[in-house]
């Protein structure tokens, strides 16, 4: 028989329940750590599941929960992807007082674009038909 060495273990894939948190809960959070932990307990997900997504090793993550250690910032994204939440980053913005505001992707704002010179162009086609019928009318 062989023996497993080192055999590394596969992350489970299952959806993150999102859930929402009043913005009060989150600010509320005494802590970088609270605020961490929160965002994890809201997801449903556990830890385990958590760290080995992000590539992280359980005993940073166990600091991280502890306040004994920070989410690097390249990998803040990836967790509220994961958790499905960004009660985390939230919460750190408010320690500035600001708050997360949701940025528009291109792919929006050209269709918003659209959507406003198609309805310019339904008014005007509509203003057009209206001289014509007066004019018939007349």
């Amino acid at each position: 028989m062989t023996q497993l060495v080192d055999q590394p273990e596969l992350a489970l894939v299952r959806a993150p329940h999102r859930g929402t948190v009043p913005l009060e809960m989150v600010r509320a959070q005494k802590t970088a750590a609270a605020a961490f932990t929160l965002a994890c307990s809201v997801s449903g997900l556990e830890d385990k599941e958590i760290y080995l997504a992000l590539g992280i090793d359980a005993g940073y993550f166990s600091n991280i929960k502890k306040g004994k250690a920070t989410l690097q910032a390249d990998l803040v994204s990836q967790f509220c992807e994961l958790v499905g939440n960004t009660i985390y980053p939230e919460w750190s913005a408010y320690q500035v007082g600001c708050t997360l505001v949701m940025v528009k992707t291109e792919a929006e704002r050209r269709a918003e674009l659209a959507e406003q010179r198609a309805q310019a162009a339904e008014a005007e086609n509509r203003l057009m038909r209206q001289l014509l019928q007066g004019r018939v009318a007349a």
